[in-house]
């Protein structure tokens, strides 16, 4: 059972690191890093300590440093370190090989040694959860889980994570943000008997 889902999974990363095209390369690589995460995670921060958290905008602040910190750590910690599955690209002939076969590494270095689970999925999807129920409006939930699938996509696209990390890992990050949420609730309940807006 175990066995036919790796290779349900590695059919799966085939089908989708296989397909590639110079926008692609250009649209998943820009997904992908770091920088256009800020970008994201900045713009809708700033909107919400605008709009919904005036009186209180520094604890959106103290919210996306918990959300990184604990998916991030938890993502590491206690999956990387435990089940020690090497990323596709660990598993595949040089970057430069590889450019001439099906497998499609987007950059020129290989990631860390550990994929499972991402951390990139579970700290977009953890954020992403965060600011849904932070916000409650139907148009920026809808867009920053499009942000979150679509950055889990690039990592597999990216040639970096296999689907069950991306997958697993944006679980793990909605259960962190569920729980950030419902803890900042309680906190907010038990001392000023309502949640800031």
């Amino acid at each position: 059972m175990i066995e036919s889902l790796i290779d349900f999974d590695k059919t799966l990363f085939s089908a989708v690191n296989s397909f590639r095209s110079d926008w692609a390369d250009w649209f998943f690589a820009i997904l992908s890093s770091h920088l256009f995460i800020a970008i994201v995670v900045s713009a809708v921060a700033i909107y919400l300590m605008l709009t919904q958290y005036r009186k209180r905008w520094w604890h959106i602040l103290i919210l996306i440093a918990l959300s990184f910190l604990l998916a991030d750590r938890i993502s590491v910690l206690c999956f990387k370190d435990v089940f020690m599955r090497l990323r596709p690209s660990h598993l595949m002939p040089d970057v430069f090989v590889c450019k001439l076969s099906n497998f499609h590494l987007i950059y020129d270095n290989k990631g860390g040694l550990y994929g499972f689970v991402s951390s990139h999925a579970a700290n977009v999807f953890s954020l992403a959860a965060l600011f849904a129920l932070l916000s409650r409006k139907r148009i920026l939930t809808i867009s920053v889980f499009v942000w979150a699938i679509l950055t889990g996509y690039s990592r597999i696209y990216c040639g970096y994570h296999y689907p069950a990390d991306v997958v697993c890992g944006g679980l793990l990050g909605v259960i962190i943000g569920l729980i950030l949420f419902l803890t900042y609730s309680y906190l907010i309940k038990r001392f000023s008997n309502s949640i800031p807006r």
